[in-house]
C-alpha cells in the first residue's frame, strides 16, 4: 500500500499521517491487497476537507468529506471509501460465485 498525504494551506504532521496509516491499516488493507492511495487534506477559515482516492487494479474509489475538525473529516471520508470498496468486493464475489454455480449446471446437463 503506498500512502501519499498532500496538505493545500496545512502542514502535514507525523500525528495526522500517523493517524491516517492506523486507519487505513485496520479498514482499507482488509479489503485491498495492494492500492495506491492518496490523501489530500484542504483548510479554508473553519471548513476541513478531506479527499481520499484508492487507486487499485481495475478500479478507482474516490470520497470527499467536509466538517469542522480535521480528523472527523479523515475518518468520515474513509468510512465513505470503505463502504464502496466492500460494496464492490461483495459485487465481485457475487459473480463469482454466479458464474461457479452456472458452470456446475452445464456440467451436470
Amino acid at each position: 500500500m503506498k500512502l501519499t498525504v498532500t496538505g493545500r494551506n496545512i502542514e502535514i504532521t507525523d500525528g495526522i499521517r500517523e493517524h491516517l496509516q492506523s486507519k487505513m491499516d485496520k479498514t482499507i488493507n482488509d479489503l485491498v491487497e495492494k492500492a495506491d492511495i492518496h490523501v489530500a487534506l484542504n483548510v479554508e477559515k473553519r471548513r476541513h476537507f478531506a479527499e481520499i482516492t484508492v487507486k487499485t487494479k481495475g478500479f478507482t474509489v474516490h470520497g470527499t468529506e467536509e466538517t469542522d475538525d480535521l480528523y472527523t473529516s479523515m475518518d468520515n471520508a474513509l468510512v465513505k471509501i470503505e463502504k464502496q470498496l466492500r460494496k464492490h468486493k461483495d459485487k465481485a464475489q457475487a459473480l463469482r460465485i454466479k458464474k461457479g454455480s452456472q458452470s456446475k449446471e452445464k456440467n451436470q446437463d
